[in-house]
């Protein structure tokens, strides 16, 4: 009986330990706008490394959003990826910075002007990629 008991507390420890954390979304939109904010000043500040950082942890506070929330900070995802282009793109990952790029568009980002004339972009300009990837801006 004991190897029994001994066994179900293990099994649920294992259910917790595994169990999607959730996000309490009332206070990701506060959460997200500090996390925007500093990751534009590690960007200015050309701390790519922990710009990096703070956009990852950005990131999965978003995944562990229920899909339904994530439709509704599609906005807030499209920003997150954008920041993560312009430090990518700094740290000289061109791929996945415009893979970044892409998926940020995907999701909504719509300011061609904006990208075009950041300059944490302007070493993405030289791929043809990155002109798709404006074309593909509905206007």
């Amino acid at each position: 009986m004991k190897k029994l008991s001994l066994l179900i507390a293990l099994g649920i420890a294992c259910s917790i330990a595994i169990a999607k954390p959730t996000v309490n979304v009332s206070q990701f939109e506060t959460y997200s706008q500090q996390m925007q904010d500093m990751s534009a000043k590690y960007i200015s500040e050309k701390k790519f490394d922990n710009a990096n950082k703070t956009i990852e942890a950005w990131l999965n506070s978003y995944n562990l959003l229920s899909d339904k929330e994530k439709a509704s900070y599609a906005p807030v995802y499209a920003t997150i990826m954008y920041n993560k282009a312009c430090a990518l793109t700094q740290k000289n990952e061109m791929f996945y910075a415009l893979k970044a790029l892409k998926e940020a568009v995907k999701a909504g980002f719509n300011n061609s002007t904006q990208a075009l004339s950041d300059p944490n972009l302007a070493q993405l300009k030289s791929y043809d990629e990155f002109n798709k990837i404006l074309k593909s801006i509905k206007a």
